[in-house]
């Protein structure tokens, strides 16, 4: 008999880790005027989806416009970024950096 022999019949099982491996992760500052929040979480949702692990979003200067931290994988920055300049051409874009993983 062989080391390893199995009948066609028996099904294979693979182990399958229920966690994903981590991809790093990037942290995304983006203002906005408040009258355009509701509009830039739809389009980030819409953009990228299950890649983003985070939406941090606080009111600046008298409440007139809002500051959005968006924690999201590399493959999402550009298509994030492109979509956002073409639906809010007035949104103002901070530095994108690595984000600390816990």
């Amino acid at each position: 008999m062989e080391p390893y022999s199995r009948s066609p019949a028996q099904p294979i099982f693979l182990h399958v880790p229920r966690h994903p491996p981590r991809r790093p992760t990037f942290l995304m500052h983006i203002t906005v005027d408040t009258a355009r929040i509701t509009e830039l979480r739809q389009l980030v949702m819409q953009t990228c989806g299950s890649m983003l692990s985070v939406m941090r979003i606080e009111p600046v200067e008298h409440a007139e416009r809002m500051k959005v931290w968006l924690c999201l994988t590399e493959p999402a920055l550009r298509p994030t970024r492109d979509a956002v300049m073409r639906i809010l051409p007035a949104a103002e874009f901070g530095r994108i950096r690595k984000a600390q993983q816990s």
